[in-house]
């Protein structure tokens, strides 16, 4: 019998919804994406940190100088990890956050804010409202600010002026007329009663709600109460703050303290809460934003302080109708905004409009742990074409799995419960290469190593004759004479332990100089104490063994440093430690101890995603597993994998596969099918096969049959090509008939 030859056909997409046999795109599959219509795997990630508090409720990501800070918020606080591109720190530093309140239910957001000058990226605004648990939550949460660089965060609006204050008098005077100050405002300071307010300032005279109970020049804080329930965001140079009741409120140009100035404007939009505002092409009335309340879609444009009195900002409401299924859920990609409401997902072009989707919207909505629906979140790769949406699936109560819809390829597919969804909080690639994402499963207290190490009494360094690869930042050392807590800030290697015989040199100013730095050599850093005796070098002490030294290194010192005059002087390096541990305390103690390294509890995972193919930990490498399976291939509609006007009854003999892929290690071939349309199915193989094979030759019969791909392997990786398949007509009855 003659075999006929096809090419494999499988539309692109994975279809969770409806039956299998009335599929034409793929029936399943993990940790899989398609691309000019065929599957490739997902890329792999790696671990840049795992000593973030969390689990994460809130990332955001800049990018400056070459290094890029991640910020992360939790239900304690805020941390900051600054990175390089290849993922190398400096540690995790906590903010000191101002009017802060630690709960299990904070969910936070983020922006940057401009000076009006536009000089650059100067602040970074944040909300951390209480909505994880309901995303109509009405507490209101102070918004805060800092600068970029640094470790501490301010509440919005809040701001210092000079007041004299007369004794039971409900007026107050300012030094010199401030703009900043205006009606509304909380007023506190020496002397002036709790919950008095500004009821009005005419020049530098402030009228406040209650008497002054003492009298003289004084310090009032001034507080704009900038505190809301749903949240912020950035519409340069204005910042946007919003909540319950429709709220939605901005500050002056390029002031984060004043709220009171012509151009800032407070109003009502809707009658729900607004969760989310995002910024949108404006045009002619830039700036403008979208914000979604829990049934509305409202746009907001400047218009200039046009009509008397001056208006500066439209508000329309796009859509009454819609819904936003949590406040994390909504992204822009090329000036288009998806979301996801209650029981669809939506998109805005100009005009609300649903996005189809007969693949897994069923699927998703039918497994959505909707009690946890504040967790979804949405972010993108724009490198594939790519929306994902983050979500926990089933009875889980954290993200588990992630539905994703390809804009370039129109069409759906998902992650299929891969490790690599398990993620609380991430952030898409800017001028950083990389995604980042945060994983939700917090450590166990864990030993990572114990080790030997020369300690120096006093000293906040560990040196060891030999490297040891598991050492890394943020690790907790124990042991005789380190103080409780104490962690790895740094580590280095080629570190000077010993020094050679002197060559004294002469014509040096006699003295014993401190800290003298050392030149020459392979490294740097190295610093000594340096007698100098009858005008020649006597003694060499080291102070700091700086790092990146080689045995015999040749070493030195300016004669600036020695008083100025002399030459000759020259130190070789005798002997290296291979490594230095820097820590975050000093040993009290002298000599050698065997010292613990640990990683604490409760501590979460950063990770870098798109990059390499496996899961990346320090030097623990983990197959990613991802396959796919294509839909049922049956004589039924005229080919196995093309449909045609008319069917056979016939089963499927499938005799041969050629694939077509560009393949890293090992793949696995399984073939899956039954007799009928609901009877059981019965899978054979593993069929293996590896970037050399040509051909897979086997014997399967089934009237509907499926082949499912496999890769399960380190550095596994392919992309699928056209897969031919050589088969012909079997018998009409076999097995079940």
């Amino acid at each position: 019998m003659t075999q006929k030859v096809f090419a494999l056909d499988t539309q692109p997409g994975i279809q969770r919804d409806g039956t299998t046999f009335d599929k034409q795109f793929y029936s399943d599959g993990q940790w899989v994406r398609f691309q000019r219509g065929r599957p490739r795997k997902i890329l792999g990630y790696r671990v840049i940190s795992d000593q973030i508090s969390g689990p994460s409720r809130g990332i955001w990501v800049n990018s400056q100088n070459s290094f890029t800070s991640i910020f992360s918020g939790y239900a304690d606080g805020l941390q900051v990890l600054t990175i390089d591109n290849n993922g190398v720190g400096a540690g995790v530093g906590t903010f000191t956050l101002a009017n802060f309140t630690a709960s299990p239910l904070n969910l936070w957001q983020f922006d940057g804010f401009y000076d009006v000058a536009g000089t650059g990226l100067q602040s970074i605004v944040a909300h951390p409202g209480q909505n994880l648990a309901a995303i109509d939550n009405d507490n209101n949460t102070p918004v805060l600010i800092g600068d970029i660089t640094g470790l501490n965060m301010s509440q919005v609006g809040v701001f210092t002026d000079s007041v004299t204050t007369t004794a039971l008098s409900n007026t107050i005077t300012l030094a010199a007329a401030n703009p900043l100050i205006g009606a509304g405002q909380t007023i506190t300071g020496t002397g002036i009663p709790a919950n008095t307010t500004v009821v009005s300032v005419v020049t530098t005279t402030v009228t406040i709600s209650n008497n002054a109970t003492a009298s003289g020049t004084v310090t009032a804080t001034f507080n704009n109460n900038v505190s809301v329930s749903g949240g912020i965001v950035s519409l340069h140079p204005y910042l946007f703050v919003y909540g319950n009741n429709g709220l939605i409120k901005n500050c002056s140009a390029g002031n984060a303290n004043d709220w009171v100035s012509a151009d800032a404007n407070e109003t009502n939009v809707a009658t729900g809460k607004i969760v989310q505002g995002l910024p949108v092409r404006g045009g002619s009335n830039a700036p403008s934003g979208l914000f979604w309340s829990l049934d509305s879609l409202i746009r907001v444009s400047f218009i200039g302080g046009t009509g008397t009195p001056p208006q500066y900002w439209r508000y329309d409401i796009i859509s009454s109708q819609s819904s936003i299924l949590s406040s994390q859920s909504a992204i822009e990609y090329d000036g288009i905004y998806y979301w996801c409401g209650v029981d669809r997902f939506l998109l805005y072009n100009g005009v609300v409009k649903e996005i189809p989707n007969n693949m897994n919207q069923n699927y998703f909505f039918d497994n959505l742990n909707y009690d946890q629906r504040q967790k979804v979140w949405a972010t993108k790769v724009p490198r594939y074409g790519e929306i994902w949406w983050f979500y926990p699936r089933g009875d889980s109560t954290e993200c588990n799995d992630a539905i994703i819809y390809n804009v370039r390829e129109n069409t759906w597919y998902d992650a299929g419960q891969a490790l690599g969804a398990r993620r609380s909080a991430g952030y898409f690639s800017q001028v950083f290469a990389y995604p980042v994402a945060a994983n939700w499963e917090t450590s166990e207290a864990v030993t990572v190593f114990t080790d030997t190490f020369n300690e120096v009494s006093g000293s906040e360094f560990l040196y060891l004759d030999t490297y040891n690869t598991q050492a890394a930042i943020g690790q907790v050392i124990s042991g005789s004479n380190i103080p409780t807590g104490t962690k790895v800030v740094a580590i280095t290697t080629s570190n000077i332990k010993t020094l050679g015989t002197i060559t004294p040199g002469s014509g040096y100013v006699d003295a014993v100089y401190t800290n003298v730095p050392l030149t020459g050599g392979s490294g740097s850093g190295a610093e000594a104490t340096i007698s100098v005796v009858g005008g020649a070098v006597t003694t060499v002490t080291i102070t700091a063994r700086g790092a990146g030294y080689a045995v015999g290194d040749s070493l030195s010192a300016s004669n600036t440093n020695l008083g100025g005059t002399g030459s000759g002087f020259a130190i070789p390096v005798s002997a290296i430690y291979a490594q230095a541990i820097e820590m975050s305390a000093a040993s009290t103690g002298t000599g050698s101890a065997s010292l613990t390294f640990s990683i604490p509890a409760g501590l979460i995972e950063i990770y870098q995603h798109e990059i390499g193919t496996d899961e990346i930990n320090g030097q623990n490498v983990q197959a990613i597993r991802s396959f796919f399976e294509t839909n049922d291939l049956s004589w039924l509609q005229g080919g196995p994998s093309q449909p045609a006007p008319e069917g056979i009854n016939k089963w499927v003999r499938l005799e041969r596969v050629e694939p077509d892929f560009l393949l890293d290690g090992e793949m696995e071939l399984y073939i899956t099918g039954r007799p009928f349309a609901q009877s059981q199915d019965a899978t054979t193989g593993p069929y293996v096969f590896d970037s050399t094979t040509g051909k897979i030759d086997m014997k399967e019969q089934r009237r509907e049959l499926r082949l499912k791909f496999v890769s399960d392997v380190a550095g596994g990786n392919y992309q699928l090509g056209k897969v031919v398949l050589n088969a012909d007509f079997g018998d009409v009855r076999g097995y079940g008939s």
